[in-house]
């Protein structure tokens, strides 16, 4: 049972390798088929390359086993320097020079030609739609000056023309194929990124959620100790929400937490980031801001919120909100800044409300 693991294992390394840790799913499918194809490549090309120096011809075997040698280089060159872009030019580039040989040459027996129609598949997939467009492009009038500009023998002239038609019809259907391909990439990777933004967004108010400003946090965490930096937290709570909700109905009170979801946005910092934190709660990420700073913030914020009169559905409805405030150092961890800023809040609701917690020293 172990060895066919370990030679499973080992497979998978070999197409893995050149793989950066960083890589997106469509960066790590291109180092598998650049390996693949280097793998490819080198089990076909080195053989007849063998063979024709077991046959003395001297010419071929030396292109074959220096195209042989090249493809062993090249996936070393992309194990140590994972550049994906300049292993498949490689590759790519082999395959056409070798392709022009046979066609000039024709191969065993004049069947050269007939290994050229895998070259569009080759380099549609290792070089993507618009550069195998252009590469193709360019082959499509090396081969046709090969075929018709140096008048070859090799070939009558009706074989010449379904060559390059056949070629064509070959490279149409690759490149149709690797366009619908990169298309449909790019629609479900635009979808991946818009549902990963939806489940860190609070549907009501647009802000955070308290999954999506966790990562804001682990984010700051890091950066801040790094920088030896500290960052401030506000927790924001709405006062009597309960009551809106009892006298107004439910409606009224997802309009209020719009209207304070977006009070706050306009007050904070634009590297400053606001989540919906609990139901009528919002918490305030501060980077770079001391206690004081996020004490000036969380009165701009009362004051804003207290001067703002709601109006739904013909009811007037006057909003106040209690906050507190804690700052973070790199001593501590996260959950207790923010059990901190909770406890404040809570410290703010029994001085009587509206009013932020803790006040600096000499404020009345």
């Amino acid at each position: 049972m172990s060895v066919p693991f370990f030679k499973k294992n080992h497979i998978l390394k070999y197409f893995h390798s050149g793989a950066a840790e960083y890589d997106s799913t469509e960066e790590i499918r291109k180092t598998y088929l650049v390996n693949a194809f280097n793998l490819i490549a080198f089990l076909f090309v080195f053989p007849f390359g063998l063979n024709a120096l077991y046959h003395s011809s001297y010419m071929l075997a030396f292109a074959l086993l220096s195209i042989s040698l090249i493809l062993t280089i090249n996936y070393f060159f992309l194990k140590f320097s994972h550049k994906k872009e300049i292993a498949s030019f490689v590759i790519s580039t082999l395959f056409f020079i070798l392709f022009c040989y046979l066609i000039y040459t024709g191969g065993v027996d004049n069947t050269g030609p007939l290994w050229v129609y895998t070259l569009p598949m080759i380099i549609m997939f290792l070089l993507g739609f618009r550069q195998g467009i252009l590469y193709m492009a360019l082959f499509f009038i090396v081969i046709i000056f090969i075929l018709f500009g140096l008048d070859i023998p090799l070939y009558p002239d009706a074989f010449k023309l379904r060559i390059v038609l056949a070629l064509l019809l070959v490279t149409f259907l690759a490149s149709v194929y690797e366009y619908l391909r990169e298309k449909t990439f790019e629609r479900m990777n635009t979808l991946s990124k818009k549902l990963e933004e939806a489940s860190h967004q609070d549907h009501l108010t647009q802000v955070y959620n308290r999954r999506g400003i966790h990562k804001e946090l682990e984010n700051a965490c890091t950066y801040y100790k790094t920088d030896n930096k500290n960052f401030s937290l506000i927790i924001c709570d709405i006062d009597y929400f309960k009551k809106i909700n009892d006298n107004y109905g439910h409606i009224a009170g997802d309009e209020v937490l719009k209207k304070v979801a977006s009070e706050i946005k306009s007050i904070i910092r634009k590297d400053d980031v606001v989540a919906r934190w609990g139901g009528e709660e919002f918490l305030v990420l501060l980077p770079n801001a001391s206690m004081s700073a996020a004490y000036e913030v969380g009165e701009k914020i009362r004051k804003s919120i207290e001067n703002t009169l709601f109006t739904y559905d013909d009811h007037t409805i006057a909003m106040t909100v209690s906050i507190g405030i804690a700052e973070k150092n790199n001593e501590l961890p996260i959950s207790h800044i923010i059990s901190q800023a909770d406890a404040h809040m809570y410290a703010a609701k029994k001085e009587g409300r509206n009013t932020v917690y803790p006040r600096p020293k000499g404020t009345l």
